[in-house]
């Protein structure tokens, strides 16, 4: 009988399960953690940090009683509230529906009552606190720093909390912003579409703008009020002492390194996690892309271009599009790498042959909007010389979108770039 009963349970309890009648705790096996705040060791009591299905989750009241925060608890509607500065969240366990700084906000997941605390998620928490975590998962260790110091390249700058209003002041940034779920206060206009780049516009409704990237309106930055500044040394370096009396501010080393100023980006706003998630699809997608083209893109020259407004052409072995070629293990052609080790101005049509490779992507733009950079286009196009290309030759000239090739710089405009380059090689 013991024996059928048992059983019998087990069953009911795998039904339950199933069903999801039983709370996530009950559900998973919850292993111990490890909590580092500021280096040193943290100890907790009855209630420990855990892993609750692949998620890491922090007891709230004892870790904002380590914070120095406070917390109150409503008995009858069993409400949390934690306070730590200026910052607040307000939450509920069994529910992702929260508050934060009074505004809607949602949870990472469901926090789980336990005892006289609440385990809530980890990434929840510190996003609310304002402090900057990291995870090992070899050692099971959760990092937490209360402040940090950030080395950039006008120097570092000390942060005293993961910064909320936020001044970005070059595109690239501004698209990773996006990707990292930060909405910026205020950032520089787009060079097209402005204000905005159309892919970019739904996430940024209310955003300031502040003007072009390579001089932005100063004053309207201060009227923001931002906790942070992030721009780059090689468009902002003659204003970064002026910036850094408005706010705390970092530079970027450039605005097209696009891989490296993502991972800036995330340890600075506490975004590892989402910049972890991309870069790792992005290496999956692009081993796949390499596979598929196989031994061929190693020998495969490609010529990245586009049409300048006094009749030259331009070719570019460096920047945001040609990094990701070459990257890829695309070839340039030998007659640009010797002469040039990043852009090159061809002065004349007698000079086409330069631009001679087996495909041949151009991202001319429209910049005055009245289409005369295209009449010059076409003349580049209709010279005698144009027509020996190869590319030219074997239909393997296009004129690619100049926002997601060259202009926006950052990690969704790559996606999308990558999307073009699968169309263009008839990859599946």
């Amino acid at each position: 009988m013991t024996l059928v009963r048992n059983r019998i349970l087990a069953l009911l309890l795998s039904f339950a399960l199933a069903l999801g009648l039983l709370p996530a705790a009950a559900a998973a096996a919850a292993p111990a953690v490890s909590v580092k705040i500021n280096g040193s060791a943290a100890s907790f009591g009855s209630v420990k940090p855990s892993i609750i299905n692949g998620r890491v989750y922090l007891p709230a009241a004892a870790f904002a009683v380590k914070l120095n925060a406070t917390y109150q608890v409503d008995a009858k509607t069993k409400k949390w509230v934690i306070k730590r500065g200026a910052r607040s969240i307000g939450f509920t366990p069994g529910s992702v529906k929260a508050t934060l700084n009074g505004k809607a906000y949602t949870l990472a997941a469901v926090p789980v009552a336990k005892g006289k605390d609440v385990l809530v998620p980890a990434a929840s928490l510190s996003d609310a606190l304002g402090v900057w975590t990291s995870w090992s998962g070899s050692s099971k260790t959760l990092s937490v720093l209360t402040q940090k110091t950030v080395k950039h390249a006008m120097g570092s700058t000390t942060l005293k909390s993961v910064p909320q209003r936020v001044v970005i002041l070059f595109n690239g940034m501004v698209d990773t912003s996006v990707l990292l779920g930060v909405k910026p206060v205020g950032a520089v206009e787009s060079y097209l579409q402005q204000p905005f780049y159309e892919y970019l516009r739904p996430s940024l409704i209310g955003v300031k703008d502040l003007g072009d990237e390579t001089q932005p309106n100063l004053e309207a930055i201060a009227a923001l009020k931002p906790d942070l500044i992030i721009g780059s040394k090689m468009r902002h370096e003659k204003i970064d002492g002026q910036l850094s009396k408005i706010a705390p501010t970092v530079m970027t080393e450039d605005v097209f390194s696009w891989q490296e100023n993502l991972k800036f980006a995330a340890d600075v706003l506490n975004k590892q996690g989402k910049a972890d998630a991309y870069l790792t699809k992005w290496a999956s997608r692009t081993a796949d892309f390499k596979k598929q083209m196989g031994a061929d893109i190693r020998s495969t020259e490609v010529t990245v271009m586009r049409i300048n407004y006094n009749g030259t052409a331009r070719f570019y072995l460096e920047g945001f599009a040609s990094n990701i070629l070459s990257d890829l293990g695309f070839r340039f052609p030998k007659a640009q790498t010797d002469i040039a080790t990043d852009i090159f101005n061809i002065p004349s049509k007698e000079q086409t042959p330069l631009l001679d490779a087996d495909y041949i992507f151009d991202f001319t733009v429209d910049w005055d909007g009245d289409g005369a950079i295209y009449k010059t286009q076409k003349e580049w196009i209709d010279n005698a010389l144009w027509s020996n290309l190869r590319a030219v030759k074997n239909k393997k000239y296009y004129k690619v979108n100049a926002v997601n090739w060259n202009l926006s710089g950052g990690p969704i405009a790559a996606d999308k770039m990558l999307d073009d380059l699968y169309f263009y090689f008839n990859i599946d």
